[in-house]
């Protein structure tokens, strides 16, 4: 663990959505650093706990892959927290790939933790979206573009893929590609096809991102 090989001390785990993927292992870290604080605003955490009563069918997606019992962060009423003096303040982004996503911004150091509001050269989880939600993801990236930060560290990337303001732009891209194929196409599959031919180069081609979980 990174955390531990840098010889420091984990004082808070910030989720920034209440997807499974992102709060699934919050019991494994605080067991590690039982000092450390898990938080989350009250919305991520009313999702992370939706999403914990539908634990048995993530099961059944992904055998082998999900803990025995899950740890829930902690509601977070304040809009900003501090690490090592430097102030961290929580962008509220209402849905994007989920409900009541959320960003972080590091003023002194202009990095954006975009959450899952940013995806870096892989596909979106854009299943639970509708033309509005994608709507409403494009003005959470624009605010994030306004920021012009130097570094934006993104929910899912492609390995390798640098930590660019870039994928601010390229993420508004693909969701106003996928609304427009989404339109075009007659099927499932032809909107599958359509996107992977359009981003070829792209991480994570599994059609679940854009048509769910069955």
């Amino acid at each position: 663990m990174g955390v531990a090989l840098h010889h420091r001390n984990l004082t808070t785990i910030y989720i920034a959505h209440g997807h499974l993927d992102h709060f699934g292992g919050l019991g494994v870290l605080l067991r590690r650093y039982p000092e450390a604080r898990a938080i989350a605003t009250p919305g991520s955490v009313e999702l992370a706990r939706a999403h914990g009563r539908a634990l048995p069918a993530f099961r059944k997606w992904f055998p082998g892959q999900m803990p025995a019992t899950l740890t829930l962060p902690e509601p977070c009423e304040d809009e900003t927290f501090t690490l090592e003096g430097h102030e961290l303040r929580i962008i509220e982004q209402g849905h994007t790939d989920g409900k009541n996503s959320t960003s972080l911004y590091v003023p002194s150091i202009d990095l954006v933790v975009g959450g899952d509001v940013l995806y870096n050269q892989c596909h979106a989880y854009v299943a639970e979206t509708t033309p509005e939600i994608r709507e409403n993801w494009i003005a959470a990236l624009d605010r994030l573009a306004a920021l012009n930060p130097k570094t934006a560290v993104a929910g899912h990337k492609k390995p390798g893929a640098p930590d660019t303001s870039e994928c601010i732009e390229t993420t508004r891209r693909y969701l106003t590609d996928f609304g427009r194929l989404q339109e075009e196409t007659s099927t499932d599959r032809e909107l599958f096809d359509a996107m992977h031919a359009l981003y070829p180069d792209f991480a994570a081609k599994q059609a679940w991102l854009m048509f769910g979980l069955s």
